[in-house]
């Protein structure tokens, strides 16, 4: 019996990102295939089952390899399937791969299933093998003959994997003996050929393959003597199509059976059809050299009798020891039983009359297949817990205790059994993956090392203070020495599949005695060399290109941070002689930066860049020492912080070095300054003042000016004074003045301002209901006559407090007027008719009030036709005067004591047509009380969110159908009038009543002052608006000081004109 194996081209997974699919000269074509081309069953097994993340087997492709290795099964034969076995044919438990991962875990091999082999690791070193490194997965593609199946081979990797071979970046390893393919074959024995009559036993099969003997239950013991007819013999029976044999006859009757025994190697001259019906009937010529092993075996019946049967037949399986020959009989009673897991049967339904005959199994106790019902052309299949080579086949039809077919019987008209895994080779070779190696690279960043030649360290360069490295003070006495801030290249190395080794950055030459572009003061060029590590740079004091022996000028290296370092020994020449702060730069090319790459199994890959322009020099200047900062003791630069009182100072830092080209005694004694003058035309020297003070209206300063007083070697002092508008409420622009001094001390590099004038005005704030603090009631239960809303917290130093009430008409009660808005009406229907000048809408109906964090209406949340709200304000706390169970709901208060600059109304549900009515309770800072209507028309209403004006829009949003009506202090006085709100009324229209009204004008600002006194329009005719107000907004302006930004801005120059940037001392005064 032999299965051939045929190796064809491997799967060979190279790691390197992306579709490898060349031979790169290592022997091996890559095989790799997007990862999203597996079999959707296999990536849902590694994604679901395995929890396996696709990205890594994404980005390095998978292997497939179709055909990868041929199975060819025996003649006579049919591959059943393959599987994978370790080296040994044994179960793949934890086998070592002798593979490993890139950083050095060892890789064992895990079957999951035939096709599955999964590739585990310690990644911890704690929990045991508990990360996948790679998956292998097999597909059979069996031909339609199962004589020949094409193994198609695919690996999934899921880590780089360790490849020993540091000079070739390709190198390849595979499973190698650490792998192997099982193949297991069924074979199918025909009885054709066989002698007819009554005989011992038969041997059937392909003598290249396995065989069977078949014999009677209970035959003949040949040693013992006598005839083989007084026990059990075959009969074969070739009427029709198929050759069957039954016992003791052509069927097998109750009580009867035939043992079937699996082996190999049998002698040719008894095999069928060479065996003859007189060898038949010799025990002896039961000859085979081996037994054959199996796990599931089947027969077919070929006909029952009578015809429709049915029969009940008992299997029972074996093993049994080598025992051919004279043996054989006697070894037929001392076998090994083997139980029976599980079964099929295929099933051929007979018919007779109104009966279907189905056949029925089951494993009884003992491990024996029961099947009830067998009939004419079924098939029994069987599969047994360990491998068996013989089994028992019992027709038990008499003992079933099923009725009528006691004396049926059957005869068998086929056999075959299966073999897994009965030969295997190495396919470890097959499985290939190949080796990614680094990319060195080198990323150029923006980062230069300045080295200034002015003495001491120059914060706007890179100086360094302190000694200098040793390998440069090897080299002699340095001038000074500089670092670039960050790194001037970057190493950025692509070390692929296998990631990071190392990096290592060192400098290099263009050539020998490479020109540096610098020269000596005297004309000589400075050229380049490597000098243990460093480059050197030396004067060419011979001018003949050679420097050995001749002067450092300088020398320069790189740490492993990038970090480019550079020490100067010599002064160089600066071509510019009008800017002694001019720099010079080398020569790009000259210098070099190199990486050598090593990834983490040890390839290697290296570059380099030319970053000579990255090595600057640059001459003397006066520069700033000490960057501005307003809090020297918080990271980062911060602003100066001032407080808004009278000589309130503050200090921080400022400092600056003037360099060699310092001013005189006298230049300063003469009025001279280091501060450059930004404003010819006026007296003395001035710098830069801009900024802004807290009023959205107006928030830049106007006509500033800082001016020097006096300055010395030692300080400068400058007085600074501009203008702003202090309201930020009140139209147009008000004017105030603030101002201070600024005193720079030039020793201790710091500044000191002082406020001398304040920064006064007004500040603006908005109480919301719909923010409010306590509310009495504190909900809508028992309609509430009076409400009362607390808007400020508790201890606030101006408490602000509104009640609510209403009224509504009936169909007898109608509006009025009064002087308190409670109570009768007196007089007309006409507003502020007959000299009244306090009227307010009253009658003797008064109505519940809906006054919430986001409702304002009477009897409910809207205010409708014939309904009037009113509300008062209080400095007092009016909570305790609400009692929903007193008969008019507590106590109303009709003489308000605080009060609003104005008010804004948030509506909801606002449409093109809706238009109100508001009377305002106004009071002036003499004590005189007086009410003006205001009419209130659709197009005076702000709708959407976008144009809500500054400084309402930090108060209020508007959503879809929103709108806001606002009423400012211009809107209801005329000049010299201080009145402000100290109550309100609200109508949806006129509501009966009649008068004349304040024609609002809804802009705001300057710009937006409504008539108050003249041209009046007469009140909204009455309508069936209805609104609804879902917050209210009273607007409090109170005296003070507000904010402001400054910002001096200057430059400092030298002697002979040479000057810094613009440096800026920001202040935030508050």
């Amino acid at each position: 019996m032999t299965i051939s194996f045929i190796l064809n081209d491997p799967a060979v997974n190279d790691q390197t990102a992306g579709p490898q699919t060349d031979d790169s000269g290592d022997g091996f074509t890559d095989t790799d295939v997007a990862y999203s081309t597996l079999p959707l069953a296999f990536r849902t097994y590694l994604e679901t089952t395995l929890g396996l993340p696709s990205t890594f087997p994404t980005n390095v492709y998978v292997a497939t390899k179709t055909n990868s290795v041929t199975v060819n099964a025996t003649a006579g034969s049919q591959l059943s399937g393959t599987t994978f076995t370790d080296s040994t044919g044994g179960a793949l438990d934890g086998d070592d791969s002798l593979l490993k991962t890139a950083d050095g875990k060892e890789i064992f091999l895990y079957a999951d299933g035939s096709n599955t082999v999964i590739g585990k690791y310690d990644s911890d070193g704690i929990n045991g093998v508990d990360s996948i490194a790679f998956v292998i997965f097999k597909q059979d593609v069996l031909n339609a003959g199962a004589t020949s199946d094409q193994v198609t081979l695919s690996i999934v990797t899921y880590v780089p994997i360790f490849h020993s071979d540091t000079n070739d970046p390709d190198d390849a390893v595979n499973l190698g003996n650490t792998l192997k393919l099982a193949a297991g074959e069924t074979t199918t024995f025909s009885f054709a050929g066989a002698p007819s009559g009554s005989n011992l036993f038969m041997m059937f099969g392909d003598p290249n393959s396995t065989e069977i003997v078949v014999i009677g239950q209970d035959p003949l013991n040949q040693s013992e003597g006598g005839n083989i007819t007084t026990k059990d013999v075959l009969n074969i029976s070739q009427a029709g199509s198929t050759t069957s044999f039954g016992v003791n006859g052509n069927q097998i009757n109750p009580t009867e059976g035939a043992f079937i025994t699996y082996v190999h190697g049998a002698n040719t001259n008894y095999l069928v059809p060479n065996l003859d019906q007189n060898e038949a009937d010799i025990e002896a010529n039961i000859d085979f050299q081996s037994l054959v092993n199996a796990t599931t075996a089947s027969f077919t019946v070929n006909q029952t009798n009578p015809g429709i049967g049915p029969v009940t037949v008992k299997i029972s399986a074996f093993t049994t020891a080598y025992e051919p020959g004279t043996g054989f009989v006697d070894g037929l009673t001392n076998d090994t039983h083997v139980d029976i897991s599980s079964f099929s049967l295929t099933n051929v339904v007979v018919k007779t009359g109104n009966t279907q005959y189905f056949p029925d199994a089951t494993i009884d106790g003992n491990g024996n297949l029961i099947i009830t019902g067998l009939s004419t052309g079924d098939t029994v299949s069987w599969t047994t817990t360990g491998t068996h080579n013989r089994v028992l086949i019992e027709n038990i039809s008499d003992n079933d205790g099923v009725a009528g077919n006691d004396n049926n019987t059957f005869d068998i008209g086929g056999f075959s059994i299966a073999t897994p895994s009965s030969a295997s080779t190495f396919v470890g070779q097959q499985i290939v993956i190949e080796d990614d190696g680094p990319t060195a690279a080198l990323t150029e960043n923006t980062a230069k090392v300045l080295h200034d030649e002015t003495t001491g360290v120059d914060p706007n360069s890179n100086d360094q203070s302190g000694s200098a490295p040793a390998a440069f003070l090897a080299l002699g006495a340095v001038l000074g020495w500089a670092a670039s801030a960050s790194a001037v290249v970057t190493p950025s190395s692509s070390f692929g599949t296998d990631g990071p080794g190392s990096q290592t950055l060192s400098l290099g030459v263009s050539a020998a005695n490479a020109d540096s572009g610098f020269d000596s003061l005297d004309g000589h060029n400075i050229l380049l060399n490597i000098e243990n590590g460093l480059v050197v740079g030396r004067v060419d004091v011979g001018n003949d290109g050679s420097t050995i022996g001749d002067p450092v000028a300088l020398a320069i290296s790189i740490s492993q941070a990038g970090i480019l370092t550079i020490a100067q020994y010599i002064a160089i020449a600066h071509p510019d002689t009008a800017n002694p702060d001019d720099v010079k730069t080398m020569t790009d090319s000259a210098l070099l930066a190199k990486v050598h790459a090593v990834d983490a199994d040890g390839d290697s890959s290296d570059t380099s860049l030319a970053i000579g322009d990255k090595v600057q020099i640059r001459d003397d200047g006066p520069t700033i020492t000490v960057p501005f900062d307003g809090d020297p003791g918080t990271a980062g630069i911060q602003h100066e912080t001032l407080a808004n009182t009278l000589n309130a100072s503050a200090s921080g830092a400022f400092g600056y070095d003037i360099g060699t080209d310092a001013h005189t005694a006298l230049f300063y004694s003469g009025g001279g300054s280091d501060f450059v003058d930004v404003n010819n035309s006026l007296a003395a020297v001035q710098i830069s003042l801009t900024g802004t003070v807290d009023n959205a209206q107006n928030p830049n300063i106007t006509q500033a000016v800082a001016t020097l007083t006096a300055e010395t070697s030692g300080s400068a002092s400058f007085d600074f004074s501009f203008h702003y508008d202090k309201d930020p409420i009140t139209a147009g622009v008000q004017d105030s003045t603030a101002g201070g001094t600024l005193v720079f001390d030039k020793n201790a590099d710091t500044y000191t301002i002082t406020l001398t004038d304040v920064i006064d005005g007004f500040s603006f704030d908005v109480l919301h209901t719909a923010e409010l603090i306590a509310k009495q009631p504190t909900g809508n239960t028992g309609h509430p006559l009076i409400v009362a809303e607390q808007l400020t917290p508790n201890g606030d130093p101006d408490p602000f407090f509104v009640q609510f009430t209403a009224n509504s008409t009936t169909n007898t009660i109608g509006f009025g007027f009064n002087s308190t808005g409670d109570g009768a009406p007196v007089g007309d229907t006409t507003f502020n008719n007959g000299g009244a000048t306090h009227d307010m809408v009253t009658n003797l109906h008064e109505d519940w009030v809906s006054a919430t964090q986001s409702t304002n209406g009477v009897a409910g949340d809207t205010i409708q036709k014939g309904e009037a709200l009113t509300l008062r304000f209080f400095k007092e706390n009016i909570l305790s005067d609400v009692d929903p169970n007193a008969p008019d709901g507590g106590t109303e208060r009709l003489d308000p004591t605080a009060s609003a600059s104005g008010v804004v109304v948030k509506f909801d549900g606002i449409g093109n047509s809706e238009d109100l009515v508001v009377i305002l309770d106004l009071k002036d800072a003499n004590g005189n009380e007086i009410t003006r209507a205001v009419n209130v028309e659709n197009s005076d209403l702000i709708k959407g969110n976008a144009n809500v004006p500054a400084p309402y829009n930090s108060e209020f949003t508007l959503d879809n159908n929103d709108a806001l009506l606002i009423i400012e202090q211009n809107d209801y006085t005329v000049a010299g009038e201080t009145y402000k709100i100290q109550g309100l009324q609200i109508m949806q229209s006129a509501n009966g009543l009649t008068g004349d009204a304040i024609n609002l004008n809804g802009a705001v600002g300057a710009n937006g002052g409504s008539s108050a006194t003249s041209n009046l329009t007469a009140w909204d005719t009455t309508d069936n608006d209805v609104l609804k107000i879902v917050d209210i907004g009273f607007v409090q302006q109170s005296s003070g000081t507000i904010g402001a930004n400054l910002d001096f801005g200057f430059q400092i120059a030298d002697a002979d004109g040479d000057t810094t940037a613009t440096q800026h001392i920001l202040v935030d005064i508050a």
